[in-house]
């Protein structure tokens, strides 16, 4: 028996943090309570601390580590080396939430604070943690002794139970940087070197941000390219403060259309939701900082639907009103005027003085000929990021008017094929580009479209989505024009898709792959082939169908509109999705085919479908097992579980969650 709830345990531990972990420790904590054995109770509660803990549910882990402090107090017995050094450990964890949500008072963050130092001073566990906790409690309340606290915190003695010491040095960063001490945020950001699950990426967004404020914009900007090459959405943290601090940082530093692409398309639920109500307020302030450097371009379009914010001018509105109101929430629980005042800052923003150097690229039309030219183009880009120092210079790309003129389309190409292995993105980009102009004049139209998908392809690895945009837009055309074959015309067509999306323009894309589709399903094969080949060809014909069909449902659903049941494109996407899931299943390609019954699971569930959303999650769900993709599995189960208990179906999300742990 115990034997077997190790196992689990191991098991358990390894899912992703989410629904699926956190159902499936709940439950083994209930059964531990019921039958026993007692001694892996600690564990179990420990784990359930930590899944609430990295699954943004800071209420429940207070609850969870309450009841684990009572066993410690009354069954001490039951806690070995290891789960007694946990409980110790996840002490900072719950610590750290205390000033995260308004509701909690001063009076008992104050009591759970006391308690905390008398148990570490009784256990001989050292109170460097117990400096931090109370250093972040003063903090993130404005009180007036949060520097004190802060040098309290790091000139104390280090012990075993201390964050690693790159987490000392973010801590401070984020710390000066939002207090607007910025040549103090750099000083001590720039020495930050280790890392761990936060690390470096919440050191070098404030760093960025913290630079830009000092006026270096060559840190900022490689310090910005860090934090974008080291962010990991896998991670439990979501990261809203640091987001915060990036959009206002490209907001101010000449990137605005940037900073509203990635609210569009990655950051922008956060104005809405965030892992706590204090992670929402500050990533709140970095854009309402960000949007008041902006409003004398208060009518550009945002491209937002939630919230319902057309353009700037209206979102700087919107982000003010709740802004203020969770920040008057906060200062009346902290009795201080702390929030009130960077409200105020954030309202005073302006644009900085020098912009981020994050490259720019050419701008072709999509309908260039012949001998069209480029024309300088005004959008800004970041490269795909450069994990080094950001104090090192980097290589740039070679300068275009120090090359030669290729003579032909393949001399361009081969240029292109050079800068690209070098990582010079942008400059990659635009040779393929004139290669794309040359191979047109020569008459080759195939390799003019291929020569506009990879120019298109090295826009996006340098961060350029705007110009990717355009130049897959511009390859689509000349493939079809030129007879392509399906098979690449729809290798395209999904390399456009996650952009399309990004700059929230999926019209034609769209266009694109329903014509893609008419013509790949009307195709015949060829007569008088092998029996071999023939299946080979059909099995071809088959995936390519149900990769055009899968792209399709996601650039429907990126649109928004198909989450909505009464939604034409709603049926179409669902229909796409669920023909992709069982088009995949039979050519062999079982985990395409989860990932597609995945979608059209979510699709359903968005628009209030849950008897169909449940069969699709059940077709993701024994999709990934059969694939053995544990971690797709486990988010698929968490879905599932979740609709069912929606719908009143306990005993059915019961055996999703007994399946997680066997």
């Amino acid at each position: 028996m115990a034997k077997d709830i190790d196992h689990e345990l191991r098991t358990l531990r390894r899912l992703p943090y989410g629904v699926a972990r956190t159902s499936a420790t709940e439950a083994l904590v209930r059964r531990l309570e019921t039958d026993g054995p007692e001694r892996q109770l600690p564990q179990a509660l420990l784990d359930l601390v930590e899944a609430y803990t990295f699954a943004n549910l800071g209420k429940q882990g207070f609850v969870a580590f309450a009841r684990t402090l009572r066993l410690w107090d009354s069954r001490p017995e039951l806690f070995d080396e290891a789960d007694e050094r946990n409980l110790f450990w996840e002490f900072k964890w719950i610590a750290g939430d205390l000033p995260d949500y308004p509701e909690i008072t001063a009076e008992q963050a104050d009591a759970f604070l006391a308690d905390m130092t008398h148990r570490f001073a009784v256990a001989g566990k050292g109170g460097s943690s117990v400096r931090m906790s109370r250093f972040r409690w003063a903090w993130h309340t404005g009180s007036a002794d949060m520097e004190r606290a802060r040098i309290d915190w790091i000139t104390g003695d280090r012990d075993e139970l201390e964050d690693c010491a790159t987490c000392t040095v973010g801590q401070q960063t984020d710390y000066f940087t939002e207090l607007g001490r910025y040549e103090e945020a750099v000083a001590i950001g720039r020495t930050s070197t280790g890392t761990c699950n936060l690390e470096p990426t919440r050191t070098m967004h404030a760093l960025a941000l913290a630079a830009l404020r000092a006026g270096d914009a060559e840190l900022a900007t490689r310090s910005y390219r860090r934090a974008v090459a080291t962010y990991s959405s896998a991670e439990g943290s979501d990261f809203a403060p640091a987001h915060g601090q990036a959009f206002e940082l490209l907001a101010i530093g000449g990137a605005l259309d940037r900073a509203l692409q990635q609210l569009r398309t990655d950051t922008g639920r956060l104005l809405l939701d965030a892992s706590t109500p204090l992670f929402r307020l500050r990533f709140l302030l970095g854009v309402l900082s960000g949007l008041s450097a902006n409003l004398d371009r208060s009518e550009l379009p945002t491209g937002l639907s939630a919230p319902a914010a057309p353009t700037l001018g209206e979102l700087h509105a919107w982000v003010r009103d709740e802004t203020e109101a969770l920040a008057a929430q906060f200062d009346r629980r902290n009795g201080t005027g702390y929030y009130a005042d960077q409200v105020a800052r954030a309202l005073a923003s302006r644009r900085a003085e020098h912009e981020l150097l994050l490259g720019r690229l050419g701008d072709p039309s999509p309908d260039a000929s012949d001998g069209d030219s480029d024309a300088p183009s005004d959008t800004t880009t970041a490269d795909d990021g450069d994990a080094g120092d950001p104090t090192r210079p980097d290589t740039d790309d070679v300068p275009a008017d120090a090359r030669p003129e290729p003579a032909n389309a393949d001399e361009a190409y081969a240029r292109a094929e050079t800068q690209a292995g070098m990582r010079a993105y942008l400059t990659a980009s635009d040779d393929y580009a004139l290669a794309a102009a040359l191979a047109q004049a020569e008459g080759r139209l195939e390799f003019a479209g291929i020569c506009w998908a990879e120019a298109a392809k090295a826009a996006e690895l340098a961060g350029d989505a705007s110009a990717a945009h355009e130049r897959y837009a511009a390859a689509i055309p000349r493939l079809e024009a030129a007879g392509s074959e399906d098979g690449l015309i729809a290798q395209v067509l999904v390399g456009w898709a996650p952009v399309a999306a990004q700059v929230a323009d999926c019209a034609e894309l769209v266009a694109r792959l329903r014509a893609a589709l008419v013509r790949t399903e009307e195709h015949v094969p060829e007569p008088a082939l092998t029996e071999e080949l023939t299946e080979s060809r059909r099995i071809e014909h088959l995936l390519t169908l149900a990769t055009l069909r899968d792209t399709l449902a996601r650039s429907l659903g990126a649109t928004g509109s198909a989450t909505r049941a009464d939604a034409p494109e709603h049926a179409e996407a669902v229909s796409a999705a669920q023909r992709a899931g069982e088009e995949f299943a039979q050519a062999g390609r079982i985990s395409d085919a989860a990932h597609a019954f995945w979608l059209a699971g979510r699709l359903q569930r968005s628009a209030g479908d849950t008897t169909g959303a449940v069969w699709s999650l059940e077709s993701a769900f024994e999709g990934f097992a059969v694939a053995r993709l544990t971690n797709e599995r486990a988010h698929a189960a968490g879905e599932l579980i979740e609709v069912l208990r929606e719908t009143g179906q306990s005993d059915r999300a019961d055996a999703v969650i007994a399946e997680l742990g066997a």
